[in-house]
């Protein structure tokens, strides 16, 4: 009886000795994979900081650019309008039966088709492309300036392309019947034209017709410019923000 009870408090023993080793290997387990997931964490905010940093070098890339459109397409729309002013004059002066030939109205001839031109910077946006559009955090920024580059840009050169033909097309018309008053070493010689003869040009139809569809044309061509413009400072005005959001992170 005596050896039943010693072999039963040895099983006992043995039996607390495994649940202890079993519960420290389970322990040991718990702590490496609490290691593990502490080290990917430390990992993925360390990437994340590497690509936050990127997104914050390319947003500001893309900010420098977009200053710089934003007054080169203030310059285009400036002289689009000096353009539109002049035309709309010179309909005026040629509708008005008792108006005469005075110098002054070369410039407004020579500036009879001429329009202005735009430039754009993209080397912000196309590293954008090349590193990944998902390098941009904010989903809303993102499509923002996708959309910007990709439509609303995309319609400032088809205005462009449109003032071009015009430019081609109405030069058949309007220089037939103009002359240039500068010599040919003048420089400035291309900004004044005058009528080759004032009286007859009063009374071509055909170059008041034209010269008044050019001038509402142009009008629709700059409203379409102005509306880029404003899509340029509003997506500007987002960056900086997002800018700003980064750098305080």
């Amino acid at each position: 009886m005596i050896k039943f009870f010693r072999k039963i408090r040895y099983e006992l023993m043995n039996q607390n000795k495994t649940s202890k080793y079993f519960k420290y290997a389970i322990g040991e387990i718990i702590l490496v994979v609490i290691g593990i997931l502490i080290a990917l964490q430390i990992n993925n905010w360390n990437e994340n900081r590497k690509d936050r940093a990127v997104e914050l070098k390319i947003l500001k890339s893309i900010k420098n650019d977009l200053e710089q459109d934003i007054v080169n397409i203030n310059d285009m729309i400036f002289f689009d309008k000096r353009c539109i002013a002049n035309n709309k004059d010179l309909i005026e002066i040629l509708d008005d039966k008792s108006s005469t030939y005075h110098e002054r109205m070369d410039s407004l001839f020579g500036m009879i088709n001429r329009y202005g031109v735009f430039y754009s910077q993209k080397i912000g946006y196309e590293s954008l492309k090349s590193r990944g559009l998902e390098l941009i955090q904010s989903d809303s920024l993102k499509a923002d300036i996708v959309s910007l580059y990709d439509n609303h840009y995309g319609l400032v050169y088809e205005t462009l392309d449109i003032k071009k033909q015009f430019y081609l097309s109405s030069n058949q018309i309007f220089l037939k019947e103009l002359k240039s008053t500068g010599g040919s070493k003048d420089q400035n010689s291309v900004h004044y034209k005058k009528p080759v003869n004032f009286r007859k040009l009063k009374n071509n139809d055909n170059f008041k017709n034209h010269l008044s569809h050019y001038y509402y044309e142009r009008i629709n061509v700059l409203n379409f410019t102005k509306t880029a413009l404003d899509e340029m400072k509003r997506v500007l005005a987002k960056i900086n923000v997002e800018i700003k959001t980064i750098m305080n992170d």
